[in-house]
Formats: C-alpha cells, sequence, structure tokens
C-alpha cells in the first residue's frame, strides 16, 4: 500500500486526500494515498479535528498518538501515528478501512 510508510519503531505516517463538505463519512483505498470524505467544512479547523477524531476512533489511540504533520490548510495530508505497541501495517490498513 503506498498510502502508509513505517517509520522509527511504531510510528506511520499516513498520506491522505481529504474531501470535507461531505454528505457522510468514508475512506476509500485509492492506492497511493488514502481518500477521506468528511462531512465538515474546512473552516476554524473543523474538517481537521473531523479527520483527527475519525482516525482515532478506528485506530482506537489516544490524542496525543495522531497529528498532522504536513497539509494543515491543503486536501493533501500527512499525518504521524505513534502506536504504544508493535503493530503491523495489514492490521492498520484493515482497521481503517473497516
Amino acid at each position: 500500500m503506498g498510502f502508509i510508510e513505517r517509520k522509527l519503531g511504531n510510528a506511520f505516517k499516513l498520506h491522505l486526500y481529504i474531501k470535507s463538505n461531505s454528505i457522510g463519512q468514508e475512506i476509500i483505498d485509492d492506492g497511493d494515498y488514502l481518500k477521506i470524505k468528511l462531512r465538515s467544512k474546512p473552516i476554524q479547523n473543523k474538517a481537521n479535528i473531523e479527520l483527527l477524531n475519525l482516525l482515532r476512533n478506528k485506530l482506537k489511540i489516544l490524542s496525543n498518538q495522531i497529528k498532522i504533520i504536513s497539509g494543515l490548510k491543503s486536501p493533501h495530508k500527512i499525518i504521524m501515528i505513534n502506536f504504544s505497541k508493535k503493530i503491523e501495517e495489514q492490521e492498520i490498513i484493515k482497521k481503517i478501512l473497516s
């Protein structure tokens, strides 16, 4: 999968494309990135907050384990996730897409 990249230890980068102001939430594997549709508008950081909450709930991680490292005001974003225990890429993909 091109959208996930393992960093040091249990840290991963996710490459995302965000479509805000959609009818509902949806996550689509598009090969090189994950396409995520969000309900919120990209005003006052609402879409970014919804994105982080969505991923946090899917992956069952704490809010201090996930952050946007690139693309704060862009639809193309890079997210850094630090897991507290060892996890494989396939398990992350399965959790996100389920």
